[in-house]
């Protein structure tokens, strides 16, 4: 077998499950490690480095077939992956597979994810053949979890849309057919990493966090835009960025490291998971700039480890977060400023029940639910 290729096997008891997934990283791995843990079964993962994803997208499932095959044709009860694979073609070229009954979470979806770089973008600009492989990803499983309404949603207008856009040949029914085994449920997250930290009492200046990807599609240039105006204006703030960094990441972080060098205390991933959470607790508010968002889950995190949240008024944000944690187009500099003249506004609330509902020990019923659906149905 490949030698990137990972085998794991998790439980002794219950159903034998496949967990695909060729993106093995950051919430993936998170949430693949977590529904093993937490939901009862005898499981079996298949995944593969968290990198180069298109294609993985395009060539997981070739290689699967081919590296795997002897995994793949066990007798299986049911079928796990996320949308970084390519299930109906793994289906073709893993027969057995065919008659599995599979339930695909998407993370995120191709349809409307932002062209690297080129947030603003048609739709023609796009990769259409991962825009496919979602749709017939979705067509091919049982059943289809989406991380929030919002995402669903707009996972089926995109579809519509796209449908409409094409020159001929347009399948029919797509959208209507996907809606039928949709469902909607969070992304959790595992507290249990937080080992018992605590939020200890803070003075000085206000602490900023950033823990998300180094991607266009996280607009990290208006988030240090913002702190450009709080340090123009000679405001106080210590800053910490943290998330995922590619070979090549957005020339803004580079520049912005140099400018606003004097109020970095932490700059770059942080990879073991409890100095990750201290992180977390350290910090007073976490910033999303998104463009593009599902879920949040680094956002979560942190609101969950004490953070004040300041998100776009946007997205899935209002889904999740009440207004008062939510910044108007164009407002993120103003909110800022306020939270750093003021540091106990974000430092005086518990913020930890904004994100009770999504852990692990809150959600685990509803993930074993709707896999005993993917398994029961016919």
């Amino acid at each position: 077998m490949g030698q990137d290729l990972l085998i794991q096997d998790v439980g002794s008891e219950g159903p034998r499950l496949l967990f695909v997934e060729p993106y093995l990283t950051a919430s993936h791995a998170a949430f693949a490690q977590g529904l093993m843990t937490h939901v009862s079964a005898r499981w079996t993962l298949l995944g593969l480095p968290g990198r180069h994803w298109r294609w993985r997208m395009r060539g997981a499932a070739a290689f699967l077939a081919d590296q795997a095959a002897e995994v793949l044709a066990r007798p299986w009860d049911a079928l796990v992956c996320s949308d970084m694979l390519g299930l109906a073609e793994l289906m073709g070229l893993a027969p057995s597979l065919a008659s599995v009954p599979a339930l695909v979470v998407f993370h995120e979806n191709q349809l409307a994810y932002p062209a690297q770089g080129k947030a603003g973008q048609s739709l023609q600009e796009r990769d259409l053949y991962l825009a496919f492989s979602n749709l017939t990803t979705a067509l091919a499983a049982r059943r289809v979890v989406f991380n929030s309404n919002f995402h669903c949603k707009q996972f089926l207008g995109a579809t519509e849309d796209l449908i409409r856009r094409l020159p001929d040949m347009r399948p029919s029914g797509l959208a209507q057919a996907i809606a039928a085994k949709s469902s909607a449920l969070p992304m959790p997250i595992d507290p249990s990493e937080a080992g018992g930290l605590t939020r200890e009492p803070r003075q000085g200046p206000l602490r900023i966090l950033w823990n998300h990807r180094w991607a266009q599609d996280k607009d990290p240039e208006r988030f240090f835009a913002a702190l450009d105006a709080l340090d123009a204006q000679g405001v106080e703030f210590q800053l910490a960025v943290l998330g995922l960094a590619p070979a090549k990441p957005p020339a803004v972080f580079a520049t912005a490291r140099e400018r606003l060098g004097g109020h970095i205390v932490q700059w770059g991933q942080v990879l073991e998971r409890k100095r990750y959470w201290e992180w977390l607790f350290w910090a007073d508010v976490v910033v999303s700039t998104a463009l593009q968002e599902y879920f949040g889950l680094s956002v979560a995190e942190a609101a969950w480890a004490g953070c004040r949240p300041l998100v776009p008024e946007a997205l899935v944000y209002p889904e999740l977060y009440p207004a008062r944690f939510c910044y108007p187009p164009g407002e993120l500099s103003a909110a800022l400023l306020e939270l750093a003249r003021q540091p106990d506004l974000a430092r005086g609330t518990d913020y930890r029940p904004l994100t009770a509902l999504f852990t692990w020990q809150t959600q685990a019923p509803a993930w074993q639910d709707i896999i005993d659906q993917t398994i029961k149905e016919t």
